[in-house]
């Protein structure tokens, strides 16, 4: 049973990965990493938008988190591979989670257009 609830094409997945790290670039406050930080800030209603990897092992760490998201309203995307979410969050590690928090004004456009597609794909 797979934490995965659609598919997501492999150019949105770019998108969503240039858009994590543009959003850390302009300040690393914006996200919050890991599945724990990224479980609070949802359930706190202060996550904009949640990232999650598609390969997460044992998958039961993060299968509580699309859940939580659809509860409280909160849009969210996966990409392919830890490494591929933590190198989009600049880090040195994979990273199961992030939740961005935070966002400059120039990138709410295509938050806006990540949700959209995110809320057409669960469909």
């Amino acid at each position: 049973m797979s934490y995965v609830n659609f598919e997501v094409p492999e150019e949105l997945k770019k998108k969503v990965a240039k858009f994590v790290t543009d959003v850390v670039k302009a300040d690393k406050r914006n996200i919050r990493k890991g599945v724990n930080e990224t479980t609070k800030n949802v359930e706190r209603q202060k996550a904009k938008l949640v990232v999650l990897a598609g390969d997460v092992d044992p998958p039961q760490v993060v299968f509580h988190l699309p859940l939580i998201c659809d509860e409280k309203g909160v849009p969210y995307i996966y990409v392919s591979t830890k490494e591929d979410l933590g190198k989009a969050a600049e880090l040195s590690v994979g990273c199961s989670a992030i939740a961005i928090v935070n966002l400059p004004k120039e990138q709410e456009a295509t938050l806006k257009d990540i949700a959209t597609k995110a809320k057409t794909l669960k469909k």
